[in-house]
């Protein structure tokens, strides 16, 4: 019986499919981070004190009713 030989071409496709799977998902990965963090910057300037307004009294209004 001959021995046989092992199927280069084939081991290097799963080779290549695995790591480009997993730098798939990475680079989703970090895709999607960046996006969040991207949505999360607040775009209204923060005060240090509490502004009462319009709306907020008219709430308040309908909490004593």
């Amino acid at each position: 019986m001959k021995k046989q030989q092992p199927d280069l071409n084939r081991r290097s496709l799963l080779k290549a499919l695995s790591i480009g799977g997993t730098a798939g998902v990475a680079i989703a990965a970090s895709g999607i981070s960046v996006a969040h963090a991207a949505e999360t910057k607040p775009s209204v300037k923060h005060t240090d004190s509490y502004h009462e307004t319009a709306h907020i009294r008219s709430y308040y209004n309908s909490l004593r009713s």
